[in-house]
């Protein structure tokens, strides 16, 4: 049935990018088909830009060893290197060597074998560097997948709200960012986290942006037959053995829940410590399907809003 004139119902569009589906969601009285378009693009270009699995990328041609002058470079390395800072290095940009001896040498799709073997990265702070020149790394090679969606969706929902003068929310595989009210009242978007087996486990008003990472999907079986996953913890420079499979956490932007989210998961139950340390809220589930959760995680459906990170 059509909403009559005048009534703003939401408005979905659904595409794939960045090996993963993506929603975008505005709530308005017609379908704004230029700021999809538009968002949709975002998603593009920033997998142009950032993906290591094309030659031509920004990520490639650093890892080539180029010095690369690019002011999107400008915006995301800082923040990059200020995710390593704050998570004590548990998030680290230089971590593609160990991931592609794992096996996770090509999109995910084709992943397969790999023998995974201890390659802890550098340190990004001195390994990555700003010369007059541009960006260049001194050692090691980069992978930004663990920020670069999540600053994506952070993007489109921003320029959604803004060019389609509604609420919008941006869905990018499990990395939300919301902006508005989806509906008069409501303070924010309500949503929902599956546990790891499906049934429904928390249920909220989130405000800003919710992120959820896991090591239950991009499996795969390494050439001795092992089991392997796509998070590497830079302490070792092995995929994680953590006691944790899925975590969510809350943040005032995608981005540092997303990074947040990836760095609990690879610490485990001391990474539930950190976040509660810094504030951060944080769901977490181990294999056995138990729940935990950070101390400042809400426990009713109504969230205070989360300011945006600078």
């Amino acid at each position: 049935m059509l909403a009559p004139k005048g009534e703003a119902v939401e408005q979905l569009e659904t595409f794939r990018a960045m090996n993963t589906r993506v929603d975008l969601l505005v709530v308005a009285d017609e379908r704004p088909l230029l700021p999809f378009m538009e968002a949709r693009l975002l998603f593009d270009q920033q997998e142009d830009r950032f993906s290591r699995f094309r030659a031509g990328s920004l990520v490639s041609r650093l890892n080539r060893g180029e010095t690369v002058a690019d002011p999107w470079l400008d915006t995301i390395l800082p923040l990059a290197l200020a995710a390593h800072t704050e998570t004590g290095g548990l998030f680290n940009p230089l971590v593609l060597p160990a991931l592609a001896a794992a096996g996770y040498d090509r999109s995910f799709p084709g992943v397969h074998g790999g023998n995974p073997v201890p390659l802890p990265p550098p340190d990004p702070r001195t390994a990555i560097e700003r010369t007059p020149a541009g960006w260049r790394l001194r050692e090691g090679q980069l992978d930004l997948g663990g920020i670069v969606k999540g600053w994506t969706a952070d993007l489109a929902a921003a320029h959604l709200a803004a060019a389609a003068g509604a609420p919008a929310m941006v869905n990018a595989g499990g990395d939300i960012r919301c902006i508005g009210e989806e509906s008069p009242g409501l303070a924010g978007w309500q949503l929902t986290i599956d546990a790891p087996e499906g049934a429904a486990a928390w249920s909220g008003v989130v405000t800003a942006a919710l992120a959820t990472s896991t090591t239950l999907r991009r499996r795969w079986k390494t050439a001795s037959g092992a089991s392997a996953h796509h998070l590497i913890d830079p302490r070792t420079g092995l995929p994680a053995e953590s006691p944790l499979v899925q975590v969510s956490v809350l943040a005032g932007t995608c981005r540092d829940a997303e990074v947040w989210a990836k760095a609990i998961l690879i610490a485990g139950p001391e990474g539930l410590e950190l976040a509660a340390a810094r504030g951060i809220p944080a769901l977490a589930f181990d294999s056995a399907g138990h729940r935990m959760a950070s101390s400042c995680w809400p426990n009713d459906s109504h969230l205070r809003n989360l300011p945006p990170s600078p």
